[in-house]
């Protein structure tokens, strides 16, 4: 009964802080033209005032991971231009990876009943894959730019996969996309879209890294066969 009520209360939460971003005007300020015009700003805040900066940066980033808000993108942009490659990569992997773990704990222990209802059929298919390609499964979903991070958060929590195994998988998995995004972020002043960041070469690229680790554990099972 108590495990039900603190279940309740924070989803409860969860829908008011949704609420809070989507009908006020704090949307606005996480837009590509907001951050641009107060670039300046920012960094002459991050120079006086670095570790408030950086754990500012950081809570915001974990949060808009955890509940899959529209502008991780857009932070990391940021952060490539704020702290620069090798710092914003670290801090974003971390942010990002704690953001999605707190994603696959909330909908593991609060929706996991529901979903596995409401899509039965389907994890059929998706536990199968996951038995017979193991944590190859995982790290294929993290890094194919077809699934979305929220998609893949909820579809791997409903999987028998340890916190410390999705953590690594993912921060792991995530990083080529990170680095991509940080790297970009020291142009920041001159993109106009996202879409100037992620070009078609880019995505395929990233496919095709996902795929080779799945294609790789093909090859060695045929080796192990004819053995």
């Amino acid at each position: 009964m108590l495990f039900k009520n603190l279940r309740y209360i924070i989803i409860f939460f969860i829908l008011i802080l949704i609420s809070i971003f989507f009908f006020s005007d704090l949307k606005n300020f996480f837009t590509l033209g907001y951050v641009k015009e107060n670039l300046i700003n920012f960094r002459l805040y991050y120079e006086e005032n670095i570790f408030l900066f950086i754990l500012l940066f950081s809570l915001i980033y974990i949060i808009s991971s955890a509940l899959s808000f529209p502008f991780a993108t857009l932070l990391s942009l940021l952060s490539g231009y704020i702290f620069g490659l090798s710092l914003g990569t670290l801090i974003v992997s971390l942010c990002s990876t704690v953001g999605a773990s707190i994603a696959f704990l909330t909908s593991k222990y609060l929706f996991y009943d529901y979903i596995q209802k409401r899509y039965k059929k389907q994890l059929v298919t998706i536990n199968n894959q996951f038995i017979n390609e193991g944590i190859f499964y995982l790290f294929a979903l993290r890094l194919v730019p077809v699934f979305p991070f929220f998609v893949v958060n909820i579809v791997t929590s409903l999987l028998p996969i340890k916190l410390s195994t999705f953590f690594w998988v993912s921060i792991l998995g995530m990083f080529p996309a990170t680095l991509v995004y940080v790297n970009a972020g020291k142009e920041l002043s001159k993109i106009n879209s996202f879409s100037d960041i992620l070009s078609f070469q880019v995505l395929i690229s990233f496919s095709l890294i996902g795929i080779l680790p799945l294609t790789i554990k093909f090859l060695l099972k045929k080796i192990r066969r004819k053995k």
